[in-house]
């Protein structure tokens, strides 16, 4: 079966690299090498008992891009292996690698396939996956601990079709496969089919609706297999053309599979969720909301659960001659599903600022800042997670070819009624060769 999906997909994209190239479309190529000297203060992610080292990486890689009239493809792979000065246990091989495609069958219709695949040890390694304009397509994992081997490979695609100015529907499939090497942990894989639309009756009201279902599958069925069914409804109203108020509902329907091992970790559970608010429309593509919310879930044989929860969604790019932004900020009511330490249902809140600012032609700085709230409903201890992730780096251009950075970074987890808080700190050093240009045929 893996085989054949591997075949597949390599088809896919060498059918859209052969009629690309039949279309007289543009090939690029960008070649790059980088060397990273790093000091890590707690490599374990330990809380008491730190281990520091000093770890060596190097990292060739390449991206290949072919554009032509309707259709592009691109690819990249970023090989590394890592050297620890004093922990040479852990030295190892890193793979990244990503894909993405898409053809324009007309103005109104477009399909766009990603594929993101990351094998590693380092457990900071399972980050967010998102697309070519920063949309999250498949949640990180933020509880990995120990440095096992582990591989994540996430595929997407997308059908979208536009029929009026802000009129549109879609059809998605999205499918996760996440395999590790610690036998403590659960290999498991989801298959997720969506659908949705949204509809503007005039220049001032509109609906949105679209509906998920999810089916996940567990290797050693320590975590029940379960089918997940997610709809939702909103109505919209504007006051003036970019702001407006909304009313919403949002319905989960978790089934478990019978499971001998976890009849009574995994009951079944109903959600519903309504909350309203205020959205203010940047410009056509971009929409940001903020609303409050209510959910009530019904347990089969527990006591139900039921609270508030912010309910906000915005994914902006400010994009200037010298400076550029990128702030993610969502929040509302989810669950914890296919990660290292499954906890199900959770309210979550996460926000997200990176930014560059070239302040000459050679030098440069960038910044990043996140922290994610979850709060795990449903465990037995009453979970709450606090994480915070800090960087910043400084860059300077020694050639066209060469660039230097220097850079810190700050990650810490604050978990309630649990003992995995931990603290790190990283200071690093990158060379990166590169031409300024891709080379083009």
């Amino acid at each position: 079966m893996k085989r054949t999906l591997v075949v597949a997909g390599l088809a896919l994209f060498g059918g859209f690299l052969v009629s690309a190239v039949a279309w007289s479309a543009q090939v690029n190529f960008m070649p790059r090498v980088a060397i990273t000297e790093e000091y890590n203060d707690n490599i374990d992610l330990d809380r008491k008992k730190k281990k520091d080292d000093f770890i060596t990486t190097v990292s060739p890689g390449a991206t290949l891009e072919v554009l032509g009239p309707l259709s592009g493809v691109r690819l990249s792979y970023d090989p590394s292996y890592s050297f620890y000065a004093d922990n040479d246990e852990f030295d190892s091989w890193r793979h990244s690698a990503s894909g993405f495609a898409w053809h324009n069958f007309s103005r109104e219709t477009r399909l766009d396939l990603a594929n993101s695949f990351i094998y590693s040890k380092d457990p900071l390694d399972a980050r967010d996956v998102v697309d070519e304009q920063g949309n999250l397509i498949s949640r990180g994992d933020d509880r990995r601990r120990r440095r096992s081997t582990f591989y994540r490979n996430v595929a997407l695609g997308r059908l979208g079709h536009s029929f009026g100015r802000e009129n549109t529907a879609f059809l998605q499939m999205r499918h996760g496969l996440y395999k590790y090497d610690d036998e403590a942990r659960e290999d498991s894989q989801e298959f997720t089919p969506s659908a949705g639309f949204a509809y503007w009756f005039s220049a001032w009201t509109g609906m949105e609706a679209d509906f998920a279902y999810t089916r996940g599958l567990y290797d050693e069925n320590r975590i029940s297999d379960f089918n997940n069914y997610a709809g939702r409804l909103r109505l919209n109203q504007r006051v003036n053309p970019r702001f407006g108020f909304y009313a919403q509902h949002y319905q989960i329907w978790r089934d478990y599979d019978e499971s001998i091992v976890r009849r009574e970790v995994d009951p079944d559970y109903l959600v519903y969720a309504p909350s309203a608010g205020f959205f203010y429309q940047f410009d056509p593509q971009t929409t940001a909301s903020l609303g409050l919310g209510w959910f009530y879930q019904q347990i089969q044989k527990a006591e139900d659960q039921q609270g508030p929860y912010l309910a906000a969604d915005l994914n902006r790019l400010w994009d200037y001659r010298r400076w550029s932004v990128r702030t993610r900020v969502s929040s509302g009511i989810d669950s914890a599903d296919f990660t290292s330490d499954t906890r199900g249902f959770e309210r979550y809140g996460q926000i997200e600022i990176t930014g560059r600012y070239d302040f000459t032609r050679e030098l440069f700085g960038d910044a990043g800042l996140r922290y994610r709230y979850a709060d795990f409903i449903n465990s037995e201890d009453d979970v709450v997670d606090h994480r915070y992730t800090a960087d910043a780096g400084l860059g300077y251009r020694v050639t066209r070819w060469m660039t230097l950075r220097l850079a810190y970074q700050f990650n810490k987890l604050d978990s309630e009624n649990t003992t995995d808080d931990y603290e790190q700190h990283r200071v690093y050093g990158t060379i990166t060769l590169q031409p300024d240009q891709p080379w083009r045929w």
